[in-house]
């Protein structure tokens, strides 16, 4: 018993808390900087009421599709993810974004996947979506460096996620270079993107993971010792990484406000 306990505790996922707490707080910060004092208080209490209510249940539903999912648990899902539909007026495509995510992530966990590799990243690069979700729903105005901000974050994330996954030795199906990978292919959307709609100045957000994809071509698996240790080591890392680049955004989004 007090094994499963300890499984569970340490499947939650403190990674998928502190993106959702950032990316709470980058959308706020957005927002206020580009609508300054025409932020819409009542709009922004509604999302903090969002935001918790992800914050609080969404590890806890996800727990429960990857083990053992009864009616309740996708009726809580539901009810996490009702409130987006507000979206479909003011996205249009780019929601398809999230929406693929979230059917992958579906997917999985009906199959008894909930666990695997697509699961992971396709639930990690789900939570940074939210940034974009949360900012439209906060009433920001949706421009072009906000777009871009939103698809290098998700990429971002995604790459991170793959790298950890490629990291861990008992994935037989996945190395880290395979996020170097998806880095590099998507490095050149992403460049254009931010060119076009932010300057050359934007292209600073994108040196850090550049980098590191590159350093992850010649890296390898982690050994089985102390992995739980390492494991976080990784985590505490790519954590500060992902705060450096959240400021490196709000830095492009007030320069350009």
């Amino acid at each position: 018993m007090s094994g499963r306990l300890v499984s569970r505790v340490v499947h939650v996922d403190t990674g998928a808390l502190s993106l959702l707490i950032t990316n709470y707080f980058l959308s706020l910060i957005s927002v206020a900087v580009i609508e300054g004092f025409g932020i819409n208080i009542i709009r922004v209490i509604l999302v903090t009421g969002l935001a918790a209510l992800n914050i609080m249940s969404l590890i806890r539903v996800h727990l429960s599709l990857i083990s053992r999912a009864r009616l309740r648990d996708y009726l809580l899902l539901l009810v996490n993810i009702l409130p987006y539909a507000a979206l479909l007026i003011r996205l249009g495509t780019w929601l398809l974004i999230p929406a693929v995510l979230l059917l992958l992530f579906i997917i999985e966990a009906l199959r008894g996947n909930g666990r695997s590799i697509i699961a992971n990243v396709s639930g990690t690069a789900l939570i940074a979506s939210t940034y974009l979700a949360w900012y439209v729903l906060m009433g920001g105005e949706l421009m072009g460096r906000v777009i871009m901000a939103s698809l290098v974050w998700i990429i971002y994330h995604t790459f991170s996620a793959l790298y950890v996954e490629g990291k861990l030795p008992f994935r037989q199906g996945v190395k880290p270079y395979h996020s170097s990978l998806l880095w590099f292919v998507s490095l050149p959307t992403l460049i254009y993107g931010l060119l076009i709609n932010s300057g050359l100045l934007s292209l600073a957000v994108l040196i850090e993971p550049s980098l590191r994809a590159l350093i992850a071509v010649r890296e390898g698996k982690l050994p089985m010792g102390d992995l739980r240790r390492r494991i976080r080591r990784i985590g505490i890392g790519l954590l500060f990484e992902s705060l450096a680049l959240a400021i490196l955004v709000l830095l492009l989004i007030y320069a350009l406000a």
